[in-house]
């Protein structure tokens, strides 16, 4: 493609600049997520009789800032724009000897490639012919890569934000969902086509939004609604310059040479909203966002005026929610706190219960421990919900969890010469939020625990700041420099004493309690749990600088870029969970067996096992750096054939911690019979050691790096991190284009490479099981179910290791899609897309023994009849009970289809209708996943067979409908109804807008586990936490109506518990079961009144799922307990819960 020439001087690139770039490209260093936000306009002149005109004069102008372009078209009749910002463009062409074309206004979103066609006709230069249609395709005609827009105005007009808005969030993160590849969970986690969220890469203006720690995105850095100017999801196929499977960009608004700007307020109450079923009332809600922003030319009076140069655009929003959140839970009832379990073990199919000692127990009347029954009155509320012997979903309340945010975002633009621009953002969120506890996580969450000890403080700060400045060096090349900061800082309290609350519980032996409130954690197989928080202080930083240089050349659009990072993680508190005990009661071992019922074992006081932490240093510093390059070629063949070329490297050393408290544990460390050993950075890090755990993992070294003759970071780098892209877009007709393409994408572990190694060799996380003494005696029992030895031989557990030998996991993807101009400023989009993912992250048990039929434990006592000595001898380190640590054991294949409608706003009417068809397998969810996966995966069911965990991928819906539109009521002047109604009509009937977003998807894919057996023998109900049951043959796995006040979905005759030590896992699959599905319309009516020219006030009411249809949430997956098929809950995310009615208000100029 021949160069662009510019309004000032212009020269075409020569042999000697061109090395001199490539030298330079090839020098600089850089790290992981380059990105542009900008845009290009491309397009062909002809003449009537379609021939093509070359040496026509093309002159582009932003309308905004009066920016200004002029170039020439090649021999061809071509000619191409680069490195464009957002926003309204003029385009007019000029030849001698035929008339001017004007396109009037062009709407240029990021990173988009708009193809604008002039055919001129036959007329004079003073002729000028305005073209108000075909200012641009409706379909992508010259790139490769899926991708769909969402501007700022849209976001606003959607009803979509007031779930997040009552939720306490003003970030637009949920409303990605609008988009046809955008899926997510009950949490929030995003999933786009296939990429979970460490496959991802997020930006805002070009920089790196994505937390160090967790790799997904930071959800509130995001700018607020108004100082959005659009939000693009790029679903596949992403060229070189883009580091993610797939993309989310964000662009912020800057200010123009009109002054714009207005105040808003969006209110909701409990009046308005529909109850909540789960609770069986209305959860207190009073939300009132507000806000106003202003943009223009920045002046000063007399002094300096910024009209065609200087600009700004200021925003600040706030949100004050004094709301309640439902805990539905399960708890004991008043006759189980009191000894009775007589109904409680009917339901269980439980026949007699006994005491350790085999003697039998009356179920009416069981012995409740001193500790238990502090235990009880102190964490577990009392019941409230349903019948008097009804043990689950018993406990139902309005949780109080206020929010409140202030947010405020600025943007200066500067137009410094015809050559040169720049522009700065800043934004600052501070959020105040008190969270609801969360009594159902048995695994880590930072707000788990019990209703009684209240809610945890979680005030949050975010800091984005970015600069850009672009600089036109010659006609045919042009420089892109960004710098920018975020940061992000989370804090978790929780308003309690460690000291009283073991006091008032009544457990003993906590020697080295946490200064930090840590609630004991008693989890009974069944009910809640009483704690398992870990308050923390956590910030995350990130430093970005990158460069791309941009040149045309015959027929070539090259781009080539660096991208560095520098990346701060802290994290503090660490096993704060288990700082005050964690006690399991679910039958695992001889003494539960013995006993016959869990909720029997805690009563009487003998846990399973226990788990108590002892930390040394618990705070974490990491520091790291991370490289990136990339070469692209968008290399246009022909007028209609356009391929796409790049090449990406990237390079991720491993982070360290700055005061070296960090371990891995190398496996293949041998000396005698010692085997596997402890290695730490250096002698610095040896004096953090717990003696605790020195103690316990004895005869097992504690090594420095280079005495292991390892690195000091304690990994290898991986140099191998390469990602080439190839695609295609070819237009065989005028109004269908067929593209597709093929690219490799890079995951790098960022902060969580460091976390898993942190501080483990400065802490002692035992595991200690129960038993009997020698006397018969359980070894275990409450108040202080801990053995008098702590450091107790072959206890310690390592939580978790790092590989030494990491690889960066990557995903393979292509796709191919077909896409026609319908008319009507229609389009059609037909996309198949796939992808295989390999080297994906698990957790396993190096300690794992294969599985079996004799079981882990002994059972029965030594020299007696029936004695069996377990296989836990057997296990491959003796030294340590649990060796959890990080694999690339996992693989993907997603594979999908997808047809898009979508109208372009003409007439006051745009849609976007979608249908997806998505099948997404995967093993990297481990043996019984509940969210998407995140960095790090989760524990598999057989390290010896990582295919066992190979599924449907949870919130993968296979079916997905959506549709999205907002239509301006042809009322009023000029308009098609009511045209002429006189002053009264026309204010009553015009200005009137409509919006709706309808969703029908099928459920998410779920998995059956169960805590009661060990089938395998191998420890993994204790390891894990549970296991997967058996299925029952020609069962099905679906039910309808309800059993108690709640629905049940699933039939608990479709599986059946295994038993232990038969020798192999429970035979159900991942994902076999279909969750509920989802159907939701929601719906907005805006009324806006022009006051003046213009000044123009809104006014209007949004409601998510308007008709309130019941979305239930996942059911009950535990098949071992009474409650297993029923729903207590309706889902939390797009707006498919309980209704929600917004009121809004907006005063605009």
């Amino acid at each position: 493609m021949p160069y662009v020439r510019l309004v000032r001087r212009g020269a075409c690139l020569s042999g000697t600049t061109f090395v001199i770039v490539f030298a330079l490209f090839c020098c600089l260093l850089s790290s992981a997520h380059a990105q542009s936000t900008f845009g290009n306009i491309v397009g062909t002149v002809t003449d009537p009789q379609g021939a093509a005109l070359p040496n026509a004069t093309i002159t582009l102008t932003n309308k905004g800032t009066s920016a200004r372009r002029t170039g020439n078209t090649n021999s061809s009749g071509e000619y191409v724009f680069n490195i464009l910002d957002a926003g309204e463009y003029q385009l007019t062409v000029e030849l001698s000897g035929f008339s001017k074309a004007e396109f009037a206004s062009i709407p240029l979103l990021a990173r988009e490639t708009k193809r604008i066609d002039a055919h001129l006709a036959l007329g004079t230069a003073i002729e000028t012919v305005e073209v108000t249609s075909g200012t641009g395709s409706v379909i992508t005609t010259d790139t490769s890569s899926l991708a769909t827009t969402k501007t700022g105005q849209e976001l606003v007009d959607l009803p979509v934000a007031i779930f997040a808005h009552a939720n306490g969030s003003t970030s637009p993160i949920s409303t990605l969902t609008t988009n046809p590849g955008v899926q997510t969970d009950d949490s929030g986690n995003l999933v786009i086509a296939g990429a979970t969220p460490a496959l991802l890469s997020v930006t805002i203006d070009g920089i790196s939004s994505v937390d160090v720690e967790n790799s997904g995105p930071v959800n509130e850095l995001f700018p607020s609604f108004n100082s959005i100017s659009e939000i693009r999801v790029s679903e596949t196929n992403n060229n070189a310059e883009y580091s993610g499977v797939a993309d989310i960009t964000t662009t912020s608004r800057g200010g123009t040479n009109s002054y714009h700007g207005g105040i808003f307020e969006n209110h909701e109450n409990t009046v308005l909203n529909a109850g909540n079923t789960s609770t069986g009332s209305k959860p207190k809600i009073i939300m009132n966002n507000f806000g106003g922003f202003l943009g223009g030319p920045l002046s000063v009076p007399h002094l300096y005026s910024g009209h065609d140069k200087t600009f700004f655009f200021l925003s600040y929003e706030a949100l004050r929610l004094p709301r309640e959140t439902p805990l539905v839970i399960s708890v004991p009832t008043l006759a189980m706190r009191s000894g009775n379990v007589a109904n409680y073990l009917a339901k269980q199919g439980v026949t007699q219960i006994y005491n350790y000692d085999g003697t039998t127990l009356d179920p009416t009347n069981v012995p409740v421990s001193p500790t238990a029954a502090s235990l009880l009155s102190t964490l577990y509320p009392l019941p409230n919900s349903g019948s008097a012997d009804n043990d689950q979903f018993n406990y139902a309340v309005n949780f109080p969890a206020p929010i409140s945010s202030n947010q405020g975002d600025l943007r200066l633009d500067q137009n410094i010469t015809s050559k040169q621009t720049a522009f700065a953002r800043l934004t600052y969120k501070n959020r105040q939020v008190l969270s609801a506890p969360n009594p159902t996580c048995a695994g880590f969450c930072t707000n788990s625990g019990s209703p009684l000890t209240g809610g945890f403080s979680e005030p949050e700060t975010d800091v984005g700041l970015t600069f850009a400045h672009t600089y036109l060096l010659t006609s045919a090349l042009i420089n892109e420099f960004r710098g920018g900061f975020n940061m992000t800082k989370v804090d978790t309290a929780l308003n309690a004493n460690t000291a009283q609350l073991l006091n008032e519980t009544g457990i003993t032996g906590v020697n080295n309690p946490d200064p930090v409130a840590a609630v004991p954690n008693v989890i009974i197989n069944g009910f809640m749990v009483s704690g398992g928080a870990n308050p923390s202080k956590q910030r995350s930083k990130v430093m970005q600088l990158l460069d791309n240089v941009t040149f045309n050349k015959s027929g070539h659009t090259m781009k080539f870029g660096f991208d560095f990072r520098r990346l701060t993680d802290h994290d503090d508190n660490v096993f704060g969970s288990q700082r005050s005990g964690q006690f399991n009661f679910n039958g695992s071992t001889d003494v539960g067996i013995a006993i016959g019922d869990p909720y029997t074992q805690f009563l009487l006081g003998y846990p399973d096992y226990t788990v108590l932490a002892d930390v040394t240093n618990p705070n974490m510093d990491g520091l790291g750096y991370s490289y990136a390059w990339f070469a692209q070629d968008d290399w246009k063949i022909t007028p209609k054939l356009t391929l796409n070329f790049g090449f990406r490297y990237e390079l991720h050393p491993p982070l360290k911690e700055i005061h070296y408290d960090t371990a891995a544990f190398d496996p293949n460390y041998v000396n005698g019979a010692t085997h596997g050993a402890v290695v730490v950075p250096n002698a610095q890090a040896l004096t953090y050691t717990d003696t605790l755990f020195a103690q316990s993992i004895a005869p097992t070294p504690i090594l420095t790096a280079a005495q292991d003759n390892l690195p000091e970071k304690l990994r290898y780098t991986a140099f191998n991190d390469i990602g080439p892209r190839i695609g295609f877009a070819w237009r065989p007709f005028a109004k269908t284009v067929i593209r597709g393409g093929w690219g490799r994408f890079i995951e790098s572990p960022l902060g969580f490479s460091l976390v898993s190694g942190w501080s483990v060799h400065a802490s002692f996380v035992p595991y200690y099981y129960n038993d009997y003494d020698n006397n018969g005696v359980p070894l275990l029992s409450f108040p202080s179910p801990f053995p008098t030895d702590r450091a107790t031989a072959g206890a310690a557990s390592f939580y978790y290791a790092f590989p030494i030998h990491y690889k960066d996991p990557s995903v393979q993807q292509w796709n191919l899609t077909y896409e026609r101009d319908l008319g009507f400023s229609t389009g059609l989009r037909l996309s198949y897309t796939g992808s295989h993912g390999s080297n994906l992250e698990t957790m396993e048990d190096l300690n794992q023994v294969p599985a079996n039929s004799v079981g882990y434990y002994d059972t029965g006592t030594p020299g007696t009849p029936g004695y069996i000595h377990g296989v836990y001898d057997s296990r491959p380190y003796t030294d340590w009970q649990v060796l959890q640590s990080v694999y690339n054991s996992a693989e993907s294949n997603y594979n999908s289809f997808s047809a898009v409608v979508e109208k372009q706003p003409s007439k006051g009417l745009q849609f976007q209708s979608s249908y997806v068809y998505t099948r997404d397998l995967s093993n990297e969810g481990g043996a019984a996943p509940t969210s998407l996966v995140g960095a790090g995966g989760n524990f598999l069911t057989d390290r010896f067979h990582p295919g066992l965990d190979y599924g449907n991928v949870i919130y993968d819906r296979r079916h997905r409908f959506l549709t999205t539109g907002l239509y301006d009521l042809p009322l009023g002047h000029n308009k098609t109804f009511v045209a002429n109604g006189g002053r009264f009509m026309e204010g009553l009937v015009s200005g009137w807008q409509v919006g709706g977003v309808f969703i029908w998807q099928s459920g998410p894919f779920l998995t059956p586990y169960e805590q009661s057996d060990d089938p395998a023998g191998t420890n993994m109900v204790n390891v894990v936490g549970f296991t997967r049951p058996d299925r029952v043959a020609h069962t099905s796995f679906y039910a309808h109506g309800s059993q108690g006040r709640y629905p049940l979905f699933l039939n608990a005759a479709a599986f059946t518990l295994p038993g232990s030590n038969i020798g192999r896992f429970g035979n159900s699959t991942v994902g076999s079961v279909v969750g509920p599905g989802t159907v939701a319309l929601s719906s907005s009516v805006i009324k806006g009144v022009n006051l003046s020219e213009t000044l123009k006030l809104q006014f209007g009411i949004s409601a998510a799922n308007l008709f309130n249809h019941r979305n239930y949430a996942p059911p009950n997956m535990q098949v071992d307990t009474s409650s297993y098929g029923e729903s207590s809950e309706l889902q939390s995310a797009e707006g498919t819960g309980p209704r929600n009615v917004q009121i809004t208000a907006r005063l605009s100029f």
